[in-house]
């Protein structure tokens, strides 16, 4: 999407879902340094909610922001799946889910740490984020996932038991994976 540019990522939508036949639309973790929660971005989730489509989050590569992963070699190691914890934790404290049931928000690589979370969160909501329209491991139920854990089995059988089995989306992480990971990854070598 060419987001911040809600205009044009209206646009956009109305292209690749009427005229090309996608489910939905990607966007990164951020955008300018704004979180995906802020206001500015509600008309594009008012479109997708109407078309029931698909909103696939990917990190942006940006380590969260913070030096002390981007600037220790941990940018896509660490940072990824932390961009992917705090971009979801940002939609479901803003009620994002909630407010658009029929938008079917899929978050990569089994949405980072959020498999070991549920509890933790609600446990802090009273006093850090008492706002909060619904309990995280309510919210946590209404997005997807995608599987790439880089066949990690334990990553795996604590998404299924956190969000269900039926949450979980076969993902490929390509071309960011390629070659001898790529395979092992698909099972196709050992």
């Amino acid at each position: 999407m060419p987001l911040p540019h809600v205009d044009a990522a209206l646009r956009e939508v109305v292209h690749a879902l009427d005229d090309l036949g996608a489910v939905g639309v990607g966007v990164t973790t951020t955008v300018l340094g704004r979180t995906l929660a802020d206001p500015l971005f509600d008309p594009l989730y008012e479109e997708l909610d109407r078309r029931g489509a698909v909103l696939y989050i990917h990190p942006a590569g940006e380590g969260a922001a913070s030096p002390l992963i981007t600037g220790h070699s941990m940018t896509w190691m660490v940072g990824a799946p932390v961009e992917d914890t705090v971009a979801v934790m940002h939609l479901i404290l803003a009620g994002i889910p909630l407010r658009y049931p029929r938008m079917r928000i899929l978050a990569s690589h089994l949405g980072g740490a959020l498999p070991l979370l549920p509890r933790r969160l609600d446990d802090h909501l009273a006093f850090e984020s008492p706002e909060t329209p619904e309990l995280p491991s309510v919210a946590v139920g209404r997005l997807w996932y995608d599987t790439v854990s880089h066949v990690h089995s334990p990553a795996l059988v604590a998404a299924a038991a956190s969000f269900g089995a039926d949450r979980l989306v076969r993902g490929t992480d390509f071309p960011y994976e390629d070659g001898e990971v790529f395979l092992r990854d698909r099972g196709l070598h050992r």
